[in-house]
C-alpha cells in the first residue's frame, strides 16, 4: 500500500480508574469512559435505543470534524472498524423474542441498532457524510484492515480525506464473552471501551504518515513466526529497515500471545528489539478498538520522524502489522 498522512487524529478512552464490578458480570469488571455522556456528548435526540458503541464513535467523528476546516462531506468516506457491532443489542433482543409473551413483542427501537453497520450509518448520517461508508467487523485486527482500505479509498480516489477508526463498547453481554473465550494464559484485565479515530488523506505534505500494513493467518501453529512474517512484509512495503523502528506498540498479550510478540520482534528488529509499549493495563481490553488505542500511543511517545510498530495477533491465529512514522 502507498502512505497514508495522519492529518488529525481524535479519541475517548478510559482514565485507568473506575473499573466496575457487579453480580451481573466477570471477575475482572468493566472499564467504562466514566466522563462519557451520550446525550452531552451527541445531544439529546434519537440516542434512546443508541448503544455506547455508536454514541462514542459518533462523538469522536463529531470532534475530528469540528476541528477540520469546511470539507465536501461527498468527498469524506468513513472507515469503522468493530467486532461484532453491539453484542448487548443482539442479546436483548433475542432475550425479549424469548421471555415476552409474543415473540414479535421486542422494542422495535433496537431493532436497528442490532445491525452490524448501524454505527458507521449513524456517524454518516449525524455527520452529513454521504462519501462511501463502511464497516469492517474484523475483531482485534480490524483497524489493520481498516488501514488498507481507507488507503485504497484514497489511492482509487474515490475520497479527499478518510476518517478512520474503531470503537467498542463495555458491557455485560460482551464482557461475558471474552471471560469465557480469552485464552487461559491471557492477562486477567477488565473489558474496557471508547473510540479512537484518525483523518487520513493522500500522502502529501508534513506531519506522521502510516506507511504500510500487512496481515498473516497462522496455519502451522506458529504464532511467532507468522507474525513475524507480517512484520517483514509490512516493514519492505514501507522502504523501512528493521533498525529504523524506535518504538513498538503491541496488543498480543491481550489474546495471551506477549511472548510469541516478544519473539517476533527480536527475529526481525534484533537482540535490541524495543519492548513493546501496551495500554491495555490502563485501558482495559478494547477488542477491535485496541490496536487503534494502541497506535495512538505509538504516536504520542515516537519522536517526530522516526519509526514505528503497531502489533497484533489474536487468539484466531490472525497476525497483523502497522508501520509508519511520527
Amino acid at each position: 500500500m502507498s502512505a497514508v498522512r495522519i492529518a488529525d487524529r481524535a479519541a475517548w478512552t478510559a482514565d485507568g480508574t473506575g473499573v466496575r464490578h457487579g453480580d451481573d458480570l466477570p471477575p475482572g469488571g468493566v472499564l467504562p469512559v466514566r466522563d462519557f455522556d451520550p446525550a452531552i456528548a451527541i445531544g439529546p435526540k434519537g440516542i434512546r435505543s443508541m448503544d455506547r458503541a455508536t454514541a462514542l464513535a459518533v462523538a469522536t467523528t463529531g470532534r475530528l470534524l469540528d476541528r477540520t476546516e469546511p470539507a465536501d462531506r461527498s468527498r469524506t468516506a468513513l472507515v469503522l472498524a468493530t467486532t461484532a457491532g453491539s453484542l448487548q443489542t443482539m442479546l436483548d433482543l433475542g432475550v425479549d423474542s424469548l421471555t415476552k409473551p409474543r415473540p414479535h413483542q421486542v422494542d422495535p427501537g433496537r431493532i436497528p441498532v442490532g445491525v452490524m453497520n448501524y454505527a458507521a450509518g449513524q456517524c454518516a448520517i449525524r455527520h452529513r457524510i454521504t462519501g462511501p461508508g463502511v464497516i469492517l467487523p474484523g475483531g482485534r485486527i480490524a483497524p489493520v484492515l481498516a488501514v488498507r482500505f481507507a488507503q485504497r479509498l484514497l489511492a482509487s480516489g474515490r475520497a479527499d480525506q478518510v476518517l478512520c477508526g474503531a470503537s467498542e463498547e463495555a458491557t455485560p453481554a460482551r464482557a461475558w464473552l471474552e471471560h469465557r473465550t480469552r485464552p487461559a494464559h491471557a492477562p486477567d484485565v477488565p473489558v474496557g471501551e471508547g473510540c479512537a479515530m484518525l483523518r487520513l488523506t493522500a500522502n502529501s505534505g508534513t506531519g506522521p504518515r502510516i506507511t504500510a500494513a500487512a496481515t498473516e493467518l497462522d496455519c502451522t501453529g506458529d504464532p511467532a513466526g507468522t507474525l513475524a512474517t507480517a512484520l517483514r512484509r509490512a516493514l519492505a512495503a514501507s522502504g523501512t529497515a528493521p533498525e529504523e523502528v524506535r518504538t513498538v506498540a503491541g496488543t498480543a498479550a491481550l489474546d495471551g500471545h506477549g511472548d510469541a510478540e516478544r519473539q517476533a520482534l527480536r527475529a526481525v528488529l534484533g537482540p535490541r528489539a524495543p519492548r513493546p509499549r501496551t495500554v491495555h493495563t490502563r485501558l482495559g481490553d478494547t477488542s477491535a478498538a485496541a490496536v487503534g488505542f494502541a497506535l495512538l500511543d505509538a504516536l504520542d511517545n515516537t519522536e517526530a520522524g522516526d519509526a514505528f510498530a503497531v502489533t497484533v495477533l489474536d487468539r484466531r491465529g490472525l497476525a497483523g502489522c502497522l508501520i509508519g512514522r511520527a
